[in-house]
């Protein structure tokens, strides 16, 4: 014996919300996120696609702030200081939790994978 039994075939949490099947000897491409069935390919290339998009989120806040705060004075600056805030926090959390989730989804060997 080799000191590790083996575990046994089903789905089990990879992440928040994010459970993959698991054949008994490696995991498999079959993903359930948020309850909706999908194959771990779509889930990482959707996930990237959602951290694109808080990115572009996060820079569009950020050029609305230094246009409006070029183009029309500091008391715009000022009324529109949340911008930078919520522009940074976009960028950071849409990176952060799209990171996570990819890194708990790797590629299943031998699948087809997509970018």
């Amino acid at each position: 014996m080799s000191g590790l039994d083996p575990v046994a075939p089903g789905w089990y949490q990879v992440h928040r919300r994010t459970q993959r099947w698991w054949d008994g000897q490696q995991w498999t491409e079959n993903v359930i996120h948020h309850g909706r069935a999908r194959t771990a390919t779509e889930l990482r290339t959707a996930t990237r696609r959602m951290q694109w998009l808080w990115v572009a989120v996060g820079v569009a806040a950020w050029v609305v702030f230094l246009v409006f705060s070029f183009g029309f004075g500091s008391s715009t600056a000022f009324v529109l200081a949340g911008l930078p805030v919520v522009g940074s926090a976009a960028i950071v959390v849409g990176v952060i939790t799209g990171s996570r989730l990819i890194a708990a989804v790797p590629p299943t060997p031998g699948a087809a994978t997509g970018s």
